[in-house]
């Protein structure tokens, strides 16, 4: 079974990006589902999945010190680069919250005190959907590794499909151009781009584009939230034809949207926007 994956990005958040996904989702026979955006995951809101499993993520280990086989010697703290060693008045040393996990107190402590282990970052999700099965994921707030969570998040989805013969998995994307959103990108077929027409969107659609080029990742573009200023819709048109995308529809600037996402309804359940989502699914499929 070949696998074919679709990425649904943006290179700002709050254009759109997830409730479109969530539109489309709704159209595919079989599908997974992967909300790779670990840092606020909000697909599971507008589709309510049925959770079907749950299971910590370790993103890294962390230094811990033996307080009963601990001579004290210091070297420890001397070594660390990131100040993560505390010394107590009690003549203790503990590692604290900012170990970076290099190891270098467990390689100089000549009494073996200090092991590695593993720290739980977030927590990983299998849910069922109608017609598939999501995984997502939250990670912790404050903690690290967020593209390693996505790709381990996306494997998990990969084992799933390859279990279940599901051979469509759609990745809800995070915001932006940083190490989450390549690890939401490497080894998908497509791509659609979901460009929010402001000159805040225009401008990180373009960033978007540019990282896309070097992926060599074909792209379909949907402008959302259009109509407001046609000098800027001229230009957003020019910059996607510039970048090699193509445009496959434009959703207008509608308040009703947003209270009708507020009810967890998608724009495929609003009469005036089903044709448009049903278009866009057919154009997905014809990539």
């Amino acid at each position: 079974m070949k696998l074919h994956q679709v990425a649904v990005m943006s290179g700002k958040g709050g254009a759109g990006k997830t409730s479109l996904t969530a539109a489309l989702l709704k159209l595919f026979p079989e599908v997974i589902a992967v909300d790779a955006d670990v840092n606020a995951s909000n697909l599971p809101i507008l589709l309510m999945p049925q959770q079907l499993a749950e299971a910590e993520y370790c993103g890294m280990d962390v230094a811990q010190i033996a307080s009963a086989t601990c001579t004290a010697c210091g070297k420890c703290r001397e070594i660390c680069a990131f100040d993560a060693v505390d010394l107590f008045d009690t003549g203790e040393f503990k590692v604290n919250d900012e170990c970076e996990g290099c190891a270098a107190c467990a390689w100089v402590c000549p009494a073996k005190a200090v092991t590695m282990v593993p720290h739980i970052s977030g927590h990983k999700y299998v849910s069922q959907i109608k017609n598939g099965y999501m995984v997502h994921a939250d990670l912790i707030p404050g903690e690290d590794n967020s593209g390693k969570l996505i790709a381990n998040i996306r494997e998990d989805a990969r084992q799933l499909a390859e279990e279940k013969q599901i051979a469509t998995l759609v990745i809800d994307g995070p915001p932006g151009t940083s190490c989450q959103a390549i690890s939401s990108l490497t080894g998908v077929q497509l791509v659609l781009a979901v460009l929010e027409e402001s000159l805040s969107g225009l401008s990180d659609y373009r960033r978007l584009a540019k990282l896309l080029e070097k992926f060599r990742l074909p792209h379909l573009v949907v402008v959302n939230k259009s109509g407001l200023n046609p000098t800027l819709s001229t230009e957003v048109k020019t910059a996607i034809v510039e970048h090699g995308g193509r445009m496959v529809a434009s959703i207008p600037f509608d308040a009703e949207i947003p209270k009708r996402l507020g009810r967890k309804e998608t724009l495929l359940e609003m009469k005036a926007y089903r044709s448009v989502i049903e278009d866009v699914y057919r154009q997905i499929l014809a990539e």
